[in-house]
């Protein structure tokens, strides 16, 4: 059973931790009213723990109730974390699009110990007459990744190895065990027979 255990921690990826939020969406609709009440939906994803020096993913989907935008253009969005190597590194934009899910993600490493803690930056970018369009915060979120330190990477490797043999050893003893109870029954109901 430990093995069994050592096994799952050491290859499954840990489960995923999901967040999801609705900003007003009149923060896009400057300056203008909108009858019924609209929301900008966030959802984000990320790993409960990851092991030092193995990746993960950070996936942020965004969603607006309406096919009315107004001038928003696009999504713009950063990661930062302390002591994880981001990649893409710094800011990321995607075109928003009227009735379509847009999806930012991230791969993650974290690299030293009690790294993970981190934000998730998301802008509006609107149309203001220049190719760039002009990038407004409408949120900032924080979050936490906790980082398995030890046994460090050659440690992960040692506990893979000794967990699946140990549960290898196992299962092996226990056919063997069930195998010899059947040749066990098998001779003494021939002894009971002569």
């Amino acid at each position: 059973m430990v093995s069994l255990v050592v096994v799952l921690v050491s290859f499954l990826p840990a489960p995923l931790i999901s967040n999801r939020f609705d900003v007003d969406a009149a923060v896009i609709y400057a300056g203008q009213s909108t009858q019924t009440p609209q929301f900008i939906h966030f959802q984000i994803f990320y790993p409960r723990w990851i092991r030092l020096d193995e990746s993960g993913s950070f996936l942020l989907k965004i969603n607006l109730d309406s096919a009315e935008m107004g001038d928003l253009r696009a999504w713009q969005a950063r990661l930062e974390m302390n002591g994880v190597v981001i990649s893409p590194h710094g800011e990321s934009r995607q075109r928003a699009v009227a009735g379509r899910e847009t999806i930012f993600r991230w791969n993650i490493k974290p690299y030293k110990r009690n790294a993970g803690r981190g934000t998730i930056w998301v802008y509006q970018v609107r149309d203001n007459g220049s190719n760039e369009g002009e990038a407004r915060l409408i949120l900032a979120h924080p979050f936490e990744v906790s980082t398995l330190n030890s046994p460090g990477d050659l440690g992960w490797m040692l506990l893979r190895v000794v967990g699946s043999g140990g549960l290898a050893a196992s299962l092996l003893w226990f056919w063997i065990a069930r195998n010899q109870n059947a040749v066990l029954e098998e001779n003494s109901g021939g002894v009971a027979n002569n």
